[in-house]
C-alpha cells in the first residue's frame, strides 16, 4: 500500500518527466479565439496572438497540453462548451450558471470596466463636472450612453437609470466612433480593449475616464469533461508561476470609481 508521502514523491518525480514530453505526446485541448485587440488577435507576422492568446498558451503547455485555438464567436463558443465540444475558452467570468458545464482555473488577470466620455468639453460647457459620486451619475437623464449589446456593466445598473437605460451596439468600434463624433455622450467599455482602439485611432488623448465601474478577475474556462481535478491543479500552479502583471495592465485613472469587485456582473 502506497503511503501519502510515497505518493507525493512520484508526483514530484512524475510532473517533470510529463512536462518534457514532445508536444506529440501531450494532450491537446481546443481554445476559442475571437478578434478582441490586445487580447487576441492576429499580429503582424500573421500568427494568432495578444495577452490573453499568449497567458493561454503558457499556462497549458506549462501544465502539460498542446493549445490548438479556434475562432469562434464568444456565444458559439459557449454554446459548443455546454455540448462538451470545446475544451477552453479564455477570459471567462465564473458565475453559477457556467459552473453547471464548466470547470474554472484560479483567475489570471483582471479586466476593468469603465465610463469613458469625450475628454474636451462641448462648447455648452463639460456636462460631467456636476457629477461627483455615483448617485449624481445615476440620477442624470439627459446622458446619451451606448454600451457593446448583451453586457451588464455594473451590479446595480437596475437600480442607476442612466446607466440601464444605455443603448446597445453591436460593436466596440461602434461605440468609439459614435463617442467620438459627439453622437453620445459616454460610452461603457473594458479598458485595455478601448485604450488599445484608441491609440490604434490616434485618439487615445481625445477621450476621458469618467468612471472606473468595477474590476473583476478572468480565468480559463474548461468544459467539464475535459479536465480533471489533479489537471486543474497542474494549471492554477502554473497560473501561480506567471510574472507580475505588466503596468500597462494597471486600474485606468477615472475621476470616479465605483468598483464592487465583489459583486461583478458577468458578460
Amino acid at each position: 500500500m502506497f503511503t501519502p508521502a510515497v505518493i507525493r514523491r512520484t508526483l514530484a518525480l512524475a510532473l517533470p518527466l510529463l512536462l518534457s514530453l514532445p508536444l506529440g505526446a501531450r494532450e491537446t485541448m481546443s481554445v476559442a479565439w475571437s478578434h478582441w485587440p490586445p487580447f487576441s488577435e492576429i499580429d503582424a507576422d500573421g500568427t494568432l496572438g495578444g495577452l490573453d492568446v499568449t497567458l493561454t498558451r503558457q499556462i497549458l503547455q506549462d501544465a502539460g497540453f498542446h493549445p490548438v485555438f479556434r475562432n469562434l464567436p464568444w456565444a458559439r463558443a459557449l454554446h459548443l462548451m455546454k455540448h462538451q465540444q470545446l475544451d477552453v475558452a479564455m477570459g471567462a467570468l465564473k458565475t453559477p450558471e457556467r459552473e453547471q458545464f464548466a470547470r474554472f482555473s484560479a483567475p489570471y488577470r483582471r479586466a476593468s470596466f469603465v465610463l469613458l466620455s469625450q475628454g474636451a468639453p462641448q462648447a455648452g460647457g463639460d456636462r460631467w463636472q456636476g457629477i461627483t459620486k455615483l448617485s449624481d451619475l445615476c440620477g442624470q437623464t439627459g446622458l446619451r450612453l451606448g454600451k457593446l449589446r448583451g453586457t451588464r456593466p455594473l451590479p446595480v445598473s437596475a437600480q442607476c437609470p442612466a446607466l440601464g437605460q444605455a443603448s446597445e451596439y453591436n460593436s466596440d468600434d461602434r461605440l468609439l466612433t459614435l463617442l467620438l463624433a459627439r453622437r453620445l455622450d459616454g460610452v461603457i467599455m473594458e479598458w485595455q480593449h478601448a485604450r488599445h482602439r484608441l491609440i490604434q485611432l490616434g485618439a487615445n488623448g481625445f477621450v476621458q475616464c469618467q468612471v472606473l465601474l468595477h474590476q473583476q478577475p478572468v480565468s480559463l474556462m474548461f468544459a467539464k469533461e475535459t479536465i480533471s481535478e489533479g489537471a486543474l491543479a497542474r494549471i492554477d500552479a502554473a497560473i501561480a508561476a506567471l510574472p507580475s502583471p505588466d503596468p500597462a495592465l494597471a486600474t485606468p485613472h477615472c475621476r470616479l470609481d465605483a468598483s464592487q469587485p465583489s459583486t461583478a456582473p458577468a458578460i
